[in-house]
């Protein structure tokens, strides 16, 4: 394929990953048409799609070799990151694409999405779909192609994020559904008219300095018989990464404490490491977890 062989030519020590990467038919049809829409939608060349894929993942690896001599992420504040990635209009759109594309790549990514479309088919019919942080728009997209909600809403802070993610969606959807929409609003002051029967949180709570209030607006937002759909990134720096969860316990514990309880939860790991393994060396973990209200 043309665009992993620019990206081995760019970074070889990449290659060694790559070369072992299989995808099936229809994951390569997804992934060439993602492709496609950056270059005829956004004018990205394959050679740019290729740079921003690098620029996600050089930056993945100096976060990362800062995590593991610190012992923390670099930054602990949304000040000290807004303006590097949310409101840094070239490096946002880089970075939305290159993570995108990493979709099809990383391994912890691909299962990720795959755990999503198994959860959306077994989804019964309801009405309002919400999704926070829709990023570039790979789980609205499916949200929607699933036919499973009345009307479909996202919400983002960065102005950049909601313009790519609306494009994104539109590409893909074509004309299957008009009933959904993107709002740039902050998800903490905006005042929703309903509840909502499916909140989509994929890997939000990471990027906030109190995930434990971000938790308890879901909560206020979701209807009584709904259900949250999160993925939370343990030990996993980024860039922008800012709020570090250790172990499945301090998330878990998190959750109890806003209100929820776990119905459902899985954990991928990169490097396809056991749970054990990636604990014990602090390697990254994505948690995925399915979410309803307590009791009162």
């Amino acid at each position: 394929m043309e665009y992993v062989d620019l990206i081995k030519e760019k970074n070889p020590l990449h290659s060694k990953y790559l070369n072992k990467l299989t995808l099936s038919e229809n994951k390569l049809k997804d992934l060439n048409h993602l492709i496609l829409f950056y270059q005829n939608n956004l004018n990205f060349s394959l050679e740019e799609q290729a740079r921003n894929y690098i620029v996600v993942l050089n930056d993945t690896l100096e976060e990362t070799k800062y995590f593991i001599e610190n012992g923390t992420y670099r930054y602990s504040s949304f000040d000290e990151v807004k303006d590097k990635v949310y409101f840094n209009k070239s490096y946002m759109k880089a970075y939305m694409i290159g993570l995108a594309l990493s979709s099809y790549i990383w391994i912890a990514h691909i299962k990720v999405r795959k755990y999503f479309e198994n959860f959306l088919l077994h989804t019964k019919d309801k009405n309002l779909y919400l999704e926070i942080g829709p990023g570039h728009g790979e789980f609205f997209a499916k949200a929607i192609k699933s036919e499973k909600f009345n009307s479909y809403v996202g919400i983002d802070i960065s102005p950049t994020s909601c313009e790519l993610t609306k494009e994104m969606v539109s590409y893909k959807i074509g004309n299957l559904s008009k009933n959904y929409e993107f709002l740039c609003k902050d998800f903490f002051t905006y005042n929703f008219e309903k509840k909502a029967d499916l909140i989509v949180m994929g890997e939000i709570l990471e990027h906030v300095e109190k995930p434990l209030i971000f938790l308890k607006r879901a909560y206020e937002l979701l209807d009584k018989e709904g259900e949250v759909f999160a993925t939370i990134p343990i030990n996993a720096p980024a860039i922008d990464h800012i709020y570090l969860f250790k172990d499945p316990k301090e998330v878990e514990d998190l959750i109890q404490k806003a209100g929820f309880y776990i119905k459902e939860k899985e954990f991928f790991m990169a490097n396809n490491y056991s749970l054990e393994k990636a604990l014990k060396f602090k390697n990254a973990i994505t948690m995925v977890v399915v979410l309803g209200l307590k009791d009162e």
